[in-house]
């Protein structure tokens, strides 16, 4: 009888503990850049939470877009350069983002034609929003205004608890801050 209740408890703790991992539909990523990818989420939540002093990473990234919705600005959070710099140093960098430099400052905007952009059209089947997200950066090569706008206004659409939400929101922004 204990030994089923220890596996019953185990199962129950296990299950409380899954959390959703970043996708790899079609093998698009390697295992570094996996890692890498995985990373970026990590600091980018680590990031907010302290910023909103919070637990949460939902509540953290509601918060965050709320912001950038109401003062349309990307806010420039502590730790956001050191992440930029570190970005740059990543296998999947070049897979994501494409750099340029402007008056000795070294930018870097979404690459078209990329690995990120299948992750997109993958991930985009799940979520109405993430479709919308993905067909008007396709449309426009870029990150217009109005996609800007309507990313921090219906940003409630999304299940932020899925880390491959989180992945697009942190990609998303860490571009806006760094082009």
């Amino acid at each position: 009888m204990k030994k089923h209740i220890l596996i019953i408890f185990l199962t129950i703790l296990s299950a409380c503990r899954q959390e959703s991992k970043i996708q790899n539909p079609n093998g698009i990523w390697t295992e570094t850049e996996l890692t890498e990818l995985n990373s970026i989420v990590s600091e980018f939540d680590q990031i907010l939470t302290t910023e909103y002093k919070t637990d949460s990473e939902k509540k953290a990234y509601l918060e965050y877009s709320n912001n950038v919705f109401q003062n349309q600005i990307v806010p420039n959070l502590i730790g956001i350069e050191k992440l930029s710099s570190d970005l740059k140093k990543f296998v999947v960098f070049d897979k994501i983002w494409w750099k340029y430099t402007d008056s000795n400052t070294e930018h870097f905007n979404l690459k078209t034609d990329s690995n990120y952009q299948k992750y997109l059209t993958e991930i985009e089947k799940k979520s109405d929003f993430i479709k919308n997200y993905t067909d008007r950066f396709n449309a426009a090569s870029d990150l217009q205004p109005s996609v800007i706008a309507g990313f921090a206004k219906n940003i409630e659409s999304i299940d932020l608890t899925d880390k491959n939400n989180r992945l697009i929101f942190a990609i998303h922004y860490l571009t806006l801050i760094n082009r």
